[in-house]
Parts: structure tokens; sequence; C-alpha cells
């Protein structure tokens, strides 16, 4: 398999395309598409080739073993609905179902005065398998939405495991690595929660043993909040693995052609990919891209070449980041939900229980190997800062926001714990710590497998959902006792109706917003 660097830009940049037909007005969005399409097709022409290298076959053992792997890992996450949902689905599941029941864009309702009720979210991600449901029906749109997810995660380990031409295990590695890498929530319980939760029975969700605060683990993620994560990981791994493939050509050791080529400064990792790679973020995840904006901050410094800042890069690459990012912000920004924004008082004995348990105590063990890299300093201050930062209502801005700073960690733990020449003693306590922190998503999958199960093997009728629309649901309080005789958490079958305190963050009145005054379709 060739060009990972392509599929990927293309896996990513679809959704957009499509939501630019979908929710602007032609005359806007027929010369946006243009525009777009210019950038890419240059961008594809020319890639680097360092992003292009041959990978193992496609065929071959190790790819196999993780496709096998990241395909089990989507199944039990729920998505597509063939294994159990956690309390989250409800919503997505909801957002899923407009987007292929109502005209793009989604409007509710739109009288001639008053509110004019419109979805707007971070629906990007759902947009292809939208587009089949319209067609195809339900079913077509959830298998595609599997197919989706699952493809996309399988791009994030091939970019975590470059190299593995060289060392075929290396994939493997990481797809077990980003699969059980969490911070020490099995101790939080152990020594600060109350009543819930506890370490028995194994189902339970240990991520809320702080309350409000939470750096969750991918497969907490990825069964809560495929949407955003599984994009902003892709946009995080290609933007950092440009400082790996760069660090690698200082080593002493033997270089290939292609990171001789680099390191005589022929080719370099460029700093308009990476702000257009941002731009998707954004426009998948923005919260997800407030926490990786320092890194690519970080980056931008330091390969700017001052004396000549603006010879190599490629305006109509940046033009459509531009293009990207101000679209995203004008359509989000049509909902005020997210206008709270403050400073959130911890006491100081919370925060550092939180910060040292949930990576703090990883992050500073690197620092015997890492002190100098920019991007361990830019990880620390991140984690440290988060917990006090309130945007919104609810806690989802530290929830989100610290995506990109846990996957830098990730990434730099496993460049220690995978690397035979590393301290042993260092590797050893690293695995020690991953492995308390590896209840926290073998009890997401475990709890998964378990309602899956008895799903599977109940003789109850299945669960019947009401026929009247649903204005309020509650807030779940334990996942393994969520939906019970069902494995669909689908009981907003529209949010047309949603009338409580979290659809403000779906639903939003449009009707003085700059987004729908101007650009948008309707």
């Amino acid at each position: 398999m060739k060009n990972l660097h392509r599929i990927s830009i293309l896996y990513l940049t679809l959704p957009f395309i499509i939501f630019c037909l979908g929710w602007l007005r032609l005359s806007v969005a027929i010369p946006i598409v243009i525009i777009l399409l210019f950038a890419l097709w240059q961008l594809l022409k020319n890639a680097n080739p360092i992003t292009n290298y041959q990978l193992p076959n496609f065929f071959s053992l190790t790819t196999v073993y993780c496709l096998l792997i990241t395909g089990l890992w989507v199944f039990f996450s729920g998505v597509g609905g063939y294994a159990f949902q956690n309390w989250d689905h409800h919503w997505r599941n909801a957002v899923l179902r407009d987007l292929i029941t109502y005209n793009w864009p989604v409007i509710y309702s739109s009288p001639d005065t008053g509110p004019i009720k419109m979805l707007v979210y971070y629906v990007g991600y759902w947009l292809p398998s939208a587009l089949v449901g319209k067609v195809f029906g339900w079913e077509a749109a959830n298998f595609l939405l599997f197919l989706w997810t699952w493809f996309g995660v399988f791009l994030v380990v091939l970019h975590l495991g470059k190299g593995a031409a060289t060392a075929p295990l290396r994939t493997i590695q990481y797809t077990f690595l980003i699969i059980l890498f969490s911070g020490m929530d099995s101790l939080g319980v152990l020594l600060f929660a109350k009543d819930y939760p506890t370490l028995w029975p194994p189902v339970q969700h240990l991520e809320v043993w702080s309350g409000a605060l939470q750096y969750s683990s991918f497969t907490t993620q990825l069964f809560w909040v495929f949407n955003q994560a599984v994009p902003a990981w892709l946009c995080i791994a290609l933007i950092l693995e440009n400082n790996v493939n760069a660090r690698r050509v200082l080593s002493p050791t033997k270089q290939s052609p292609v990171r001789s080529v680099i390191a005589s400064g022929e080719e370099r990792p460029r700093n308009d990919m990476k702000i257009f790679l941002w731009s998707l973020c954004f426009f998948f995840a923005p919260l997800a891209s407030v926490g990786l904006l320092p890194y690519l901050l970080v980056d931008l410094i330091k390969q700017t070449d001052f004396k000549s800042p603006f010879k190599h890069l490629r305006f109509d690459l940046l033009a459509a980041a531009s293009i990207i990012f101000l679209l995203s912000y004008f359509f989000f920004s049509s909902n005020t939900a997210a206008q709270q924004r403050g400073f959130h008082p911890l006491a100081v004995k919370d925060f550092l229980a939180f910060f040292l348990l949930e990576g703090g105590v990883l992050w500073v063990l690197l620092a015997v190997v890492r002190w100098r890299d920019p991007r361990w300093i830019v990880t620390g201050a991140l984690l440290f800062i988060l917990p006090f930062i309130q945007l919104g209502s609810g806690n989802d801005f530290v929830m989100r926001a610290s995506i990109a700073p846990m996957f830098c960690l990730m990434m730099m733990t496993g460049e220690v714990i995978f690397q035979p020449t590393s301290s042993r003693i260092l590797r050893f306590t690293l695995y020690v710590l991953l492995l308390f922190g590896s209840l926290t998503p073998l009890y997401e999958i475990n709890r998964s497998i378990d309602r899956t199960y008895q799903y599977m093997t109940s003789d109850s009728p299945p669960a019947q959902s009401s026929s009247e629309p649903l204005t309020h649901l509650a807030q779940g309080t334990a996942p393994e006792l969520e939906h019970p005789n069902s494995l669909i958490a689908d009981e907003i079958k529209t949010l047309a109706f949603m009338d409580d305190k979290l659809s403000k963050n779906f639903i939003a009145n449009v009707r003085q917003s700059l987004y729908y005054r101007y650009i948008s379709s309707r």
C-alpha cells in the first residue's frame, strides 16, 4: 500500500467538500470547491516523498493483524450499532438520522419571524455516511459509518507505525498502545472515588473518578465521541509525525537515501501543509484543534526562515486552509452554546491528584530523555493548564482539548518503550504505569462485550422506544446500566423537539448569524 499520506488527505478533505456543496449557496460553494480541488491536486501531485514511502504489503500478516485488531476495536465501540452503545450515542444517532432525513443544511423551523432553529454541530464526520443514507437508508448509512471509522483508525495506526517496513511489529505495537493508553484512573478510583466508580465489577466508567475533570483514554474517545476523535487523531498524527522524521535524520545511525535528502535541506516538512491539516482538524473537532494549535505554532517558529518566511510557502494551500477555517468558524459561531468562558478554580490537592494520575507522572519520567524536546514542554504545559479553563457550560473543553497532548504523550512514550536502546529501568517503569492505565480502556471494552453478550443471550423482548417526540433526555449515570434490553442508544429520534440544556450544543437560532445571512444555502 503506497501513498499513505495522499489517502489520508483525501479521507480528511472529502467531508468538507460535501459540506460546502450541502451547506453553502452554490454561488459560494462552487468557487470554493474549485479552489480546494486545485490546491488538493497540487498537494497530492507534489507530495513530499518521505510521506509516501513503501509500506508493508497490504496482504502481509502485519497489515492483516492490524486490520483485525482495529476492526474489533471499532466493532465494540458501538459505531454502526453492532455492539453496545454508550449514552452519548443517543445524540450521535440523532445527528446522523437528521442528516439523512432533512434537507441540507438541517433546519428544524424557519418562521417568518422569531428563532430559526438549525443543526449547528461538528457534522463533518457523518457526511459521507449520511449521503449514502439518503439513497440507501439507515442501515446502509450505519454500515458505511462503521467502515469509515474502521478505515480512519487503520490510517492512524499506520502513521504511528511508520518504519514498519524495517520493523514489522512496530505497527502492531502502536495499535495496542493507542487502544490501551490511558491515565491511571484505576488509582484515582482507589484513592479518591466515593460511590461511583469502583473497580468491581470491571465494567464501570473509571474516567469519572475526578468528577468534571477528565483526560479521556483513546478507547473512551472512540466509544463515546468517535466523530471528533478519529479525524483529530489523524490530523495530529500527520502533523506530529514530521517531527519524528525530522529528528531521525539527525541521528548518527546509517541513513536511507530519502532521509539523507531531507537532512541536506532539499526536502523538509512543509509549514503550509501543517496549517492545512490544522484547519481540517478545526472543521471536524474545534476543541481538539485548540489543543493542537501550540504544537503547530512551535513547528512554525522552528522551521520558518525569518529572512525569507514566504519563500517556500504555497499560497493556494494557505488559501484553502483559510477557507476551511473561516467557513467552519462562521458556521460553528452560529451556535452560542460555547460563549461562556472563564477560569475554573480548583483545590491544589484535587488538581495535583488529577494532573499526576492523568499523565503527569508519565510526563515527568519522560523528562529523562525528552526534556529538550519542545513537544515535551508543550505537552506538560497543556496538561497543567487545561483543567483551569472553562469553555461552555459543561466539561467538554478539558476532555477534547486534551486529545492532542495525550496523543503526543502516547507517541513519546512509544518512542521510548519500543526503542531497544532506551534505559531498561525507564522502560520497565513506563510499562508498569501503562499497566495501571490500561484498566480504563479494558473496562470500556469489557462493558461493551458484557452488554452485547447479555443482549445476544437474553430471552427478554427488545426494548420498545416511545413514539412520542422526546424533548428531554436524562443524563446517564452508570453506563453499564443504560438502555437495558437494547444495544442501541437511540431514544432521540430527532433533535427537532429537544429542549433541554445539552440540546443547545446541537441546535441554535441562526437568524442573525453571518453564516445564515450571507453564505447558507436555504
